[in-house]
């Protein structure tokens, strides 16, 4: 009896590790095809209320990014630069303002606390600090055309 449990549990695991594998050739097939987006790439547009971030790529690993915090008349960040990486994105956003940004595959979060360097990209009160925005979309088409609050295109060269 003990041999037959033992045997049932072998059968069990190799059913579940062929369905496994199945699965991992599933996802990768879509992947390939761009049926669905690499949670790790971070291509795309993200949002907060009125924030937006594009992220558009120029390399494997590196973007062209774009950031517009807007917090009414006066009170606005806009900013222009690259960043590389997947998890942590190294992100310079120019005249000294370098930050990690961490990427979950569906949002972006800044630091709580950006530079000093980083506060003239903003007007007014408005700050990069502790800036958190979702991803809305994962296509570059959608990141090239993204527009900030001063009307002009984010991700622009």
């Amino acid at each position: 009896m003990l041999a037959a449990l033992l045997l049932a549990g072998c059968e069990r695991s190799t059913e579940a590790s062929d369905d496994a594998a199945a699965g991992r050739a599933l996802e990768a097939a879509a992947l390939d095809a761009g049926i669905v987006a690499d949670p790790a790439d971070a291509v795309g547009v993200y949002a907060a209320g009125e924030d937006r971030v594009c992220m558009a790529r120029i390399a494997p690993d590196r973007y062209r990014i774009g950031v517009s915090v807007d917090y009414g008349a006066g009170q606005r960040c806009i900013a222009h630069g690259t960043a590389r990486g997947r998890a942590t994105l190294d992100v310079d956003l120019g005249a000294g303002c370098r930050v990690k940004v961490s990427h979950d595959g569906d949002r972006l979060s800044f630091p709580a606390q950006t530079p000093a360097k980083c506060a003239p990209l903003c007007q007014g009160r408005a700050a990069l600090d502790a800036l958190t925005v979702d991803r809305l979309s994962g296509a570059g088409g959608e990141a090239a055309r993204l527009r900030g609050a001063d009307g002009a295109l984010l991700c622009t060269d």
